[in-house]
């Protein structure tokens, strides 16, 4: 929905339904009525914008009860009931905005001190005290650290080391692999091996390398959604098991 458009429509429909409106001499006063005539200067341009603001006052209030902008009766166009319409629409428009501002929505949220352990331990000190790129590219340096406690591959650099412990080649002597359990055979099984190795490769050359060289810093977004990425890999070695010759 065009709110911009909605609000600008509203406001021109109470603006001008309330200057058509016929004003006379009632028991000495004078007075404002609540309807207009076809003469009046301002019929056309309501009558032409009647269906379209009818449909506006619909969709924005979402209701089906919405009474005509202009009820007829003789000569005569009754345009009060519709006015306070509008103005119930376009007051809800007005607010909609803060609402939600100030309500949040019902998306889900993430709390990065729920990532796995190693992640969060690792990046939480910067991210504190918000440096992002500085959290992200330690906590890849601690998962790097992490593959090659397990592993014993401390003279590798992440690129080798990550394309030699998730290898699908059998292990060699002092080669040792991280596989992910199941039957060779199985199809999920050998899924999950490919994926852990490309996913692997892809964290240490898109996310630690980038933001070990880089002097830019993240965005809190990008950073945090970088932390999830490390942590579901954290997670997916932490269910493999350390396959030897």
């Amino acid at each position: 929905m065009d709110e911009q458009w909605v609000k600008e429509r509203l406001e021109w429909w109470i603006e001008t339904a309330r200057a058509a409106r016929v004003s006379g001499y009632y028991n000495g006063k004078n007075t404002t009525y609540g309807f207009t005539r076809a003469d009046n200067r301002h019929y056309g341009e309501l009558r032409d914008a009647s269906a379209q603001v009818h449909a506006i006052i619909k969709r924005v209030l979402g209701r089906t009860d919405v009474p005509s902008m202009m009820n007829r009766s003789d000569k005569s166009y009754f345009l009060e009931e519709g006015i306070e319409f509008a103005e119930h629409a376009l007051a809800v428009v007005k607010t909609r905005a803060e609402t939600r501002a100030k309500l949040g929505t019902n998306a889900p949220t993430m709390k990065a001190d729920a990532l796995h352990p190693t992640i969060w331990k690792a990046a939480s000190g910067r991210w504190e005290s918000g440096h992002y790129s500085d959290a992200v590219q330690r906590a890849a340096t601690a998962l790097s650290g992490h593959v090659k406690d397990l592993t014993g591959r401390y003279e590798l650099g992440d690129g080798d080391l990550v394309s030699q412990a998730f290898s699908p080649s059998p292990a060699q002597e002092g080669k040792p692999r991280l596989r992910w359990p199941g039957n060779d055979d199985d199809l999920t099984v050998k899924s999950m091996r490919v994926g852990i190795l490309n996913m692997a490769q892809g964290v240490f050359s898109a996310i630690r390398n980038v933001t070990t060289h880089t002097t830019d810093d993240l965005p809190k977004q990008e950073a945090l959604e970088q932390l999830a990425t490390l942590s579901i890999l954290a997670r997916w070695i932490d269910k493999c098991e350390l396959v030897t010759s």
